[in-house]
């Protein structure tokens, strides 16, 4: 495997270097909070709700594209789990249902810079393959049509991968897939990922991979290593 890189562009440039010489490279992207900021989706669902339920103090409520989910954005409001909790139960099954689903998928919003990145790393000859947490059954239709709509490649539908089942953990669907990629192919991979416990799972198998680290919001349940390549998005000064 080649030398790691520090930012995007060498990442580019490598890449360009690899395919005149025959050498395949492959990039993995997860999509939420990587490719695409869903804190738009998460704040229409949640201006569905307060004109749905009529709920005056929600109508303007705003999701920062720090948030996880919606909580962050309701304690700001105000709310608490102490004088609230059923009232938070409403509304968080009211956006799960919606937030899981194909149809509020479209209020995403590539992270600038995003789609010019991926199409030029496959225009440097790369092979583009996208691995998300989002399930089969509720989300491959609109995860299909944003990627299209939005101009990411997309050879094939085959190259999104994503899990079979809800219920299966997100850790361990990565994991799995990881472990049955045939990384003798490929002089150089990389996995573009925001969240730690993935990052840190696949990191632990000691495959040929080099990480990605998408500094733009997770759960807050792991860390990174310094040692990993971080980025807070994809602006960049030159291309390949």
């Amino acid at each position: 495997m080649s030398a790691n890189p520090t930012n995007l562009n060498e990442i580019l440039k490598l890449a360009r270097n690899m395919s005149a010489q025959n050498m395949r490279t492959l990039a993995v992207f997860d999509l939420d909070s990587t490719l695409f900021n869903v804190s738009t989706r998460s704040q229409k669902i949640l201006h569905e709700f307060a004109a749905t339920h009529q709920h005056e103090v929600l109508k303007n409520i705003e999701v920062h594209h720090t948030d996880w989910g919606i909580k962050e954005a309701l304690f700001r409001h105000g709310y608490t789990i102490e004088k609230d909790v059923e009232f938070l139960k409403t509304v968080r099954d009211f956006w799960s249902e919606r937030f899981f689903s194909s149809e509020y998928i479209h209020y995403d919003v590539p992270y600038t810079g995003a789609i010019t990145f991926v199409q030029e790393l496959e225009a440097c000859g790369v092979e583009i393959q996208y691995l998300t947490g989002r399930d089969h059954l509720r989300m491959r239709r609109g995860s299909v049509e944003v990627l299209k709509k939005w101009g990411f490649p997309l050879k094939s539908e085959s190259d999104l991968h994503m899990k079979p089942e809800k219920s299966q953990d997100d850790e361990l669907y990565k994991l799995e897939w990881f472990k049955k990629l045939d990384t003798k192919f490929y002089s150089q991979i990389y996995f573009f990922e925001n969240e730690p416990i993935n990052i840190n799972a696949v990191l632990d198998l000691k495959m040929p991979v080099h990480v990605v680290y998408l500094d733009t919001t997770h759960s807050r349940k792991q860390n990174v290593s310094p040692d990993i390549m971080t980025i807070q998005g994809y602006a960049r000064n030159s291309s390949c």
